[in-house]
């Protein structure tokens, strides 16, 4: 039984095993990010609106809120929750965004 690979066996093997990374690390940070724009969120006394329904209500002024939009999936964008977690954390967005762009490079071709 010969364990042997040739090299672009090799080299897909390790393509794979570095988007299995990216995604990993990825994911982490956009659960950092997440976790510290609610916490920033409710420090700042804005209520967090997911489509239609109320979640996190803290405040009822209409100029505090933020509102995370669904598309037809049910899928959730949390784009500005992440941006106010990038405000207190810069050096993991940075991450983040390094990752992502390298995620979608490693995609592409």
């Amino acid at each position: 039984m010969c364990l042997c690979l040739s090299r672009a066996e090799l080299e897909n093997k390790m393509k794979l095993c570095k988007k299995i990374w990216l995604r990993y690390h990825i994911r982490k940070y956009e659960r950092i990010l997440l976790d510290e724009g609610i916490q920033e969120a409710a420090f700042r006394g804005k209520s967090i609106h997911i489509g239609l329904e109320k979640k996190m209500i803290i405040n009822q002024d209409p100029f505090q809120r933020i509102c995370l939009s669904q598309n037809q999936y049910g899928q959730t964008d949390i784009s500005p929750l992440l941006a106010l977690g990038a405000e207190e954390n810069p050096e993991i967005a940075k991450r983040y965004c390094v990752y992502s762009r390298l995620l979608e490079r490693m995609n592409r071709n």
